[in-house]
């Protein structure tokens, strides 16, 4: 009786046994994994630009993950997902097209079996697309430079009207890229009186540290210097609501490297001012004459980075060699030749400088440098290139210049050639019938 009993058991235990490990397929219930928690992004670095076709977007890993969802937009809440079950820590994300500078902004979210991480919205970090572009042309330039040591008041409005660039010269440029602004009062005043006469206000930011080069060459050896430069530069240009800068580096040279990093600076400042096509980049440099390291510095790569170029076709004078015009007709064939044949500068970025003013030849430049409108006041004829004057050291003696006639046919010769002239400066030019702006502009038909 106890047999069966026991017998009886067994078979009870046996039944039970199969029927359990039917209903839970012959396993335990395994414990279900924990929702991942949330990813930090580590590329691109927030707030950081990006440029090119594509952008390589990276976050860390998240233990338990086993795919990331991306979230990106224009706003700081982006909800639109780009790329869905990512399983390692990065994703290419192909950058699209915009007619302005856009920031997006981004996040991932871990997932896995049990569900998605929460809250990882609190994640989000951006970056830039800028839209690089140079500012549009605007024709024939007549460019004139106005010096921060002259008064406005004694030039008349009609002259601001006959340039459609008006230069204030100058800011300048300490060794760690701090820009001092000289007579504020005056730049206001030059502010206003171009805005009224409808030209563009360009500052020109040179070195005034005696060599005219010392701050610059220090400045523009390090990143740090020319980094602290440009973010001056922008602040000033928008603290004044300016339209462009234009560099008076007089001058870089291969001798001692400054070519590089002068080149490096231009190049840094041309993507900044050029952000949204926003501000104009123009660059005075050297006539172009004569060979050497200063002319070599002026490196074929920067054409396309600056707007216009104000070669400087004057002070080509000689202390010792009599009769010698330190800016003749031929001069300016001369250098125009050299930079758009020889160089190969476009010649819509080519502006011929003009000078306001008379240089002697064969005797000392000191104290013998005359105005255009002294000259005229001297007895001086505005259709001739020379008049006899005399000063404390020298009773009579020669000075070259530039009248109307000569004028003329440099004006002609850029706008067949080039396009535009610039002038140094708007105060020493005649302020009547007799103005070198005035020819110039009548021969290339600018109204006024």
């Amino acid at each position: 009786m106890n047999f069966k009993i026991r017998i009886a058991a067994l078979l009870f235990l046996i039944v039970a046994i199969q029927s359990c490990s039917k209903k839970d397929g012959g396993s335990p219930t395994p414990t279900p994994p924990p929702v991942p928690g949330c990813a930090a992004n580590t590329a691109p670095v927030n707030g950081s630009f990006v440029t090119g076709t594509s952008a390589t977007l990276s976050w860390s890993a998240v233990s338990g993950a086993t795919g990331y969802d991306i979230y990106l937009g224009a706003t700081a809440s982006p909800s639109t997902i780009i790329a869905s079950n990512i399983t390692g820590t990065s994703y290419n994300y192909t950058l699209p097209v915009f007619a302005s500078s856009q920031p997006l902004y981004w996040y991932v979210q871990p997932k896995n079996a049990s569900g998605n991480a929460a809250g990882c919205g609190s994640t989000v970090t951006s970056f830039t697309i800028p839209v690089i572009q140079a500012p549009p042309a605007f024709g024939y330039y007549v460019v004139g430079y106005f010096p921060s040591y002259r008064n406005p008041a004694d030039v008349p409005d009609v002259k601001f009207r006959m340039t459609n660039v008006v230069i204030y010269a100058f800011f300048g440029v300490n060794t760690s890229g701090t820009l001092t602004v000289n007579s504020p009062s005056v730049l206001d005043a030059v502010i206003t009186k171009a805005r009224a006469n409808n030209a563009k206000i360009f500052v020109g930011i040179n070195d005034q540290s005696g060599d005219g080069k010392t701050n610059f060459k220090s400045m523009a050896a390090t990143a740090a210097g020319r980094n602290n430069f440009i973010k001056d530069v922008m602040a000033k240009v928008r603290q004044y609501n300016l339209d462009g800068v234009d560099m008076d580096w007089e001058f870089p040279t291969t001798t001692d490297g400054t070519d590089a990093t002068f080149t490096l600076m231009m190049k840094e400042l041309s993507d900044s001012l050029h952000r949204d096509g926003r501000y104009y980049l123009s660059c005075a440099i050297t006539a172009g004459k004569y060979a050497g390291g200063i002319r070599d510095a002026i490196r074929d790569e920067l054409f396309p980075y600056v707007d216009f170029f104000n070669i400087m076709a004057y002070d080509d004078f000689s202390t010792s060699v009599p009769y010698k015009h330190h800016s003749d007709y031929t001069l300016a064939q001369t250098c125009l030749n050299y930079w758009l044949t020889t160089r190969g500068m476009p010649p819509a970025k080519a502006v011929l400088g003009l000078p306001a003013y008379g240089r002697p030849s064969g005797i000392t430049q000191t104290g013998t440098i005359k105005t255009y409108k002294d000259i005229l006041l001297a007895g001086g004829n505005p259709q001739y290139d020379s008049a006899v004057v005399s000063s404390t050291s020298f009773p009579s003696y020669t000075v070259y210049y530039n009248g109307q006639y000569t004028v003329k046919r440099k004006a002609k010769l850029a706008k067949d050639i080039a396009n535009g002239v610039m002038l140094w400066e708007k105060w020493q030019d005649a302020a009547d019938v007799n103005s070198l702006l005035k020819a110039a502009c009548d021969t290339v038909g600018r109204a006024y």
